[in-house]
């Protein structure tokens, strides 16, 4: 018999015992065990009938959900497919999402508006290219409450045209007693490109700005 290093006996083995080639059981391996449950009951005391069909029972109901969670997998998987087949024919489609993300393309910028729920006595516009550095800025002065445009003709402070980009805008806003007021931001963009590397769905607007397909508010 073998020891350990301080001549501690190791036990023997379990002759019934196998090591499990995979980490998770299916119908087979449970009706295995099953019938090897049965093959070393005591015969002076085997299992009661009732048991047993119990038993059975909750092998057949397992084995029927496992069949059905294949089921809803594949369902699962097939309408995804087509839900990123439909994602296709938004391409060069003009869309409005929630958030405030802009490109800038070429001669191209993106759209954007912003929303106040009182009025501003003062308020300022910041542009930020996609390291958050501020590229331009805006005083916007006293505006009143409702929707805005965002008017940005994609020229840094000097005038400059900006590189091509993902670019954001922000408003700054205050009431009468200098407290900042909570903004409202949608964009527009065209569709220029459908991202699937990050396993969900992502549209890519004028070339550069993610979307995240949940963001779309409708097609324009």
């Amino acid at each position: 018999m073998e020891t350990t290093s301080l001549g501690v006996p190791l036990a023997e083995p379990d002759p019934l015992f196998k090591p499990v080639g995979k980490q998770e059981l299916d119908s087979s391996d449970f009706m295995t065990l099953f019938i090897t449950q049965l093959q070393h009951q005591d015969p002076m005391e085997p299992m009661d009938s009732t048991d047993m069909a119990t038993q059975l029972a909750d092998f057949s109901n397992m084995e029927a959900t496992m069949q059905m969670a294949d089921s809803m997998d594949k369902l699962l998987e097939y309408q995804t497919s087509q839900n990123n087949l439909q994602l296709l024919t938004l391409l060069d489609r003009e869309v409005m999402v929630h958030g405030n993300g802009v490109g800038v393309s070429g001669d191209q910028v993106g759209q954007g508006e912003f929303r106040l729920e009182e009025d501003a006595e003062m308020a300022v516009l910041e542009i930020r290219d996609a390291a958050n550095r501020l590229v331009k800025l805006v005083d916007l002065g006293r505006i009143g409450m409702g929707t805005h445009a965002m008017e940005w003709d994609g020229t840094d402070m000097l005038g400059k045209k900006v590189d091509d980009g993902a670019y954001s805008f922000n408003v700054k806003a205050y009431d009468q007693a200098g407290q900042q007021l909570a903004i409202d931001y949608k964009a527009s963009g065209k569709v220029t490109g459908v991202d699937y590397e990050t396993g969900t769905a992502q549209l890519v607007l004028d070339h550069h700005v993610p979307a995240t397909v949940g963001a779309v508010i409708g097609v324009i």
